[in-house]
């Protein structure tokens, strides 16, 4: 089967895992050592079975194309011509080839090239597949082609260095042989070191004709090149012992080695001394000595290439033989399996390195290889000797001789842990994905319930005010504050939650009372307890300090989610809030411990971590009985952790719940007590104090005059900053009061001119915009006085008897 534009991706899967297999298998050593010849045919086999193919056909390019020598394999006669042709073609073109036969696509050609660099190696050719061939196989054998012309390649080199050992061994043979005859140059040399006679089978052989050595000494015959061959001759003179020197032609331009030999003549009676020299060219010995070393270096550089190819894939391979009971493993498993190589083998200890959760299947695949030979691909947990853990993929699969019997069982090993680590990533970001999509839904749901029910109560009492006085008007009004301020409270959740999700959240360190302010909390809770029927204590130990340093504002409002909480899921019994003071070693601070407990329906053990979490209640059915956004614990564990701690939670379900936490604060001198405010009636607050109201909203506008109406103010109102500061050139104002997002000229840009044309005016700025970096910019540009909407009408009374004072 081949890969086709329109196959199946699991199909093509298959495909591409059957030419890994053929690819493992060929590239272990063992597969080319028993038969060269059945290798190939066996390749053949596995190309034809890999590609549909009829017919098959290797040949190595260096025979002739009649010789007998070639592996053929079910080839049709009546295409012989066709085949041979195609084959010839692709040997001089070194390109592949589909030729497609007239009587039909099932008589189509295919013809490979297996090169290695430029060369053509040898030739696969394939026939008879139905459909016939296209470019994608080519394509799918391109790394086949290329791991067998490597493989050719290197017998080839393996030749090659036997023939060059052979032919050295062979050439030393023959030297010796000569040597007893006649070398290249014979000289003789008396004992003063002068040559008195020159033989040369090959004048060109001598750097000078040999005439002008007789009667020259070394030194004069050689001159500069003549020091190590007149110390051999010493060597001779003063011992009797033969000399020997390989030696490069002393001609620069010249590639020529020669051996040179210096000994006595042996004298039959005494007489002087003489030398006899014996020169042979020795070039072609020494180049093939040359060639054998760049062979060797060229084999132990593909080797390492090898080695390092199956390093890098973390792949390593195995053979075991049914018949003998060897098995074979190749250094990467060593390596994976962390032992040493003298490890004992056996084909059952290869279980011992499975996750014992894996190694049954392990166990049954490869049982199922061994007697049925059945081949197997399987993903699993591989643990080192040293108990390094990993995924591998292990591949088993029999291999048959041509007459269908078994021969061996070989697989491979491959490391895959980072692909198996991708993919269990991938699978828990989906799943996390998943949760956290569902969970922002169902808060989504629960948000749309939660804004949807005040606004409806302020819609529909707003309505029943329209139609006119009534008598329950005092009731209406206190549900349009209370409807208003819960729809304040679930807007606040959202924007604090933000801001702590982003880090931009700063506790403030002011003076505060801490039993005066969770007393007021606690008589803000009072009315909703007593609704439930449920008692609310609080309990102070004496020795709290009067007077902390800390935030107030934060502190509050753990307490109240505390508190809300705790009141919304009881039913009956009670709440209460405990303060005590731990042990103190500082006189300037102090630990205090709070304990909000109740005796409501508790939270399971297995949600008591995921309480915390964003968006996160027990379950849906509580939040349709109860209400609320799953923000407020988140919101209060991070602000507790502001203040450098953490909150405990203690419950059991059905049988109420305790939250505690400790917050150390300074405190603050003696002498240093909280001021009271000084509270101005209304009507005296502004009295003939003249204000500008710069707001583009007309219903903003008529809340500040109503809110300042009883203060005495004489107020005026304008749309946008260019039309206040036309106002400001004409008339003087003691303050302005302004939002920030305005057409024309927005507060940013109105202020620094406000500051320029009056000075001595305050500035308060109201606005929707409550992101930090809006008192940032306002800092910047002078302005401390800021009001987030909505706003409670005290604040800003209080706001503006710190700027009239």
């Amino acid at each position: 089967m081949l890969a086709t534009p329109n196959m199946p991706l699991q199909e093509l899967v298959m495909q591409q895992q059957h030419l890994l297999r053929i690819i493992g298998q060929i590239q272990d050593d063992a597969y080319w050592q028993d038969d060269a010849r059945n290798s190939y045919e066996h390749l053949l086999h596995s190309l034809m079975e890999l590609t549909g193919s009829r017919y098959g056909f290797i040949r190595t390019v260096d025979k002739a194309l009649e010789a007998p020598e070639q592996t053929l394999i079910n080839i049709s006669p009546e295409k012989g011509k066709e085949f041979f042709s195609c084959l010839q073609t692709v040997v001089q073109n070194k390109e592949p080839l589909i030729n497609v036969l007239p009587d039909s696509m099932a008589n189509s050609i295919l013809a490979l090239p297996v090169k290695f660099g430029n060369e053509v190696l040898s030739v696969i050719g394939l026939a008879g597949r139905a459909g016939g061939y296209n470019q994608d196989t080519i394509t799918l054998l391109e790394p086949l082609l290329k791991l067998v012309g490597r493989i050719q390649q290197e017998e080839k080199q393996r030749k090659q260095q036997a023939e060059l050992v052979r032919k050295a061994d062979k050439q030393e043979e023959d030297w010796n042989s000569l040597m007893l005859t006649l070398d290249d140059i014979v000289m003789e040399m008396n004992e003063q070191k002068i040559f008195t006679n020159v033989w040369c089978r090959q004048d060109d052989l001598l750097f000078m004709p040999r005439e002008i050595f007789l009667g020259k000494t070394i030194l004069e015959a050689l001159g500069e090149h003549a020091k190590e061959f007149d110390d051999l001759a010493d060597i001779v003179l003063q011992t009797g012992i033969r000399q020997q020197k390989i030696y490069r032609d002393i001609r620069p331009e010249m590639e020529k080695w020669y051996s040179i030999k210096i000994s006595l003549f042996e004298n039959s009676v005494p007489g002087p001394k003489r030398l006899l020299i014996l020169i042979r060219d020795v070039s072609n010995f020494e180049s093939q000595k040359i060639n054998l070393k760049r062979s060797q270096a060229e084999l132990k550089r593909s080797n390492q290439l090898l080695n390092m190819c199956q390093d890098m894939s973390r792949m390593g391979g195995w053979e075991f033989n049914p018949h003998t009971g060897q098995i074979y493993w190749t250094a990467e498993i060593y390596k994976l399996r962390e032992i040493p190589h003298t490890y004992p083998l056996s084909i059952q200890a290869d279980a011992e390195f499975y996750h014992p959760a894996d190694r049954a299947v392990y166990e049954a695949a490869r049982d199922n290889l061994l007697y049925n030979y059945q081949p197997y691909d399987l993903e699993l947990r591989h643990i080192s000797a040293k108990g390094k853990q990993t995924w591998v993929r292990t591949v088993g699969q029999a291999i048959l001789n041509t007459d269908g019997m078994v021969t061996h069982l070989r697989g491979i090993i491959m490391d895959i842990t980072d692909k198996k680590d991708a993919e269990l990533r991938l699978v828990k970001a989906m799943d996390d994905a998943q949760k956290a999509a569902q969970a922002r839904s169902e808060f989504l749901s629960v948000m749309s319930h939660e804004i949807r029910t005040p606004l409806n109560a302020i819609i529909g009492f707003s309505g029943i005010l329209n139609n006119g006085p009534t008598d329950v008007q005092p009731e209406i009004i206190q549900n349009l504050q209370f409807s208003a301020r819960h729809l304040l409270g679930l807007i606040n959740d959202i924007l604090d939650f933000t801001k702590m999700e982003a880090g931009k959240i700063e506790l403030e360190h002011i003076a505060f009372n801490p039993v005066d302010l969770i007393q007021g909390i606690a008589r803000n809770q009072q009315p909703t307890a007593k609704s439930k029927g449920l008692k609310l204590y609080t309990s102070f130990d004496d020795t709290i300090p009067e007077n902390v340093i800390g935030d107030p504002v934060r502190l509050g409002q753990i307490i109240n989610n505390l508190l809300d909480n705790a009141i919304k899921f009881t039913s009956q019994g009670y709440v209460s809030i405990e303060v005590q003071q731990e042990t103190c070693s500082h006189p300037d601070s102090c630990t205090l411990s709070f304990t909000i407990k109740d005796t409501g329906i508790g939270i399971s053990e297995e949600m008591q971590e995921r309480i915390f979490e964003s968006f996160v209640q027990e379950n849906s059915a509580i939040s349709r009985l109860h209400g609320g956004t799953g923000l407020g614990l988140a919101i209060t564990r991070k602000l507790v952790e502001l203040f450098n701690s953490r909150i405990i939670l203690e419950s059991k379900k059905d049988e109420g719940t305790t939250f505690r936490f400790d917050i150390t604060f300074r405190v603050p001198p003696a002498k240093s007590a909280i001021q009271q405010k000084n509270k101005t009636p209304r009507h005296q607050l502004l009295k003939d104090k003249k204000i500008l109201i710069i707001e583009d909203n007309a219903i903003n506008i008529r809340i500040l005059e109503l809110q300042l109406q009883a203060t005495g103010a004489l107020i005026s109102s304008v749309s946008n900053g260019k039309i206040a500061l036309e106002k400001m050139k004409e008339e003087l104002f003691d303050g302005v009061i302004l939002d920030l997002h305005m057409p024309e000229m927005n507060g940013y840009e109105t202020i620094p001119h406000i500051k320029a044309y009056q000075p001595d005016a305050f500035i308060i700025v109201l606005t929707a915009d409550i992101m930090p970096e809006v008192s940032k910019r306002l800092s910047a540009l002078g302005v401390n006085n800021l009001l987030p909407k909505p706003y409670a009408a005290e604040d800003l009374m209080q706001m503006l008897q710190r700027n009239i004072v």
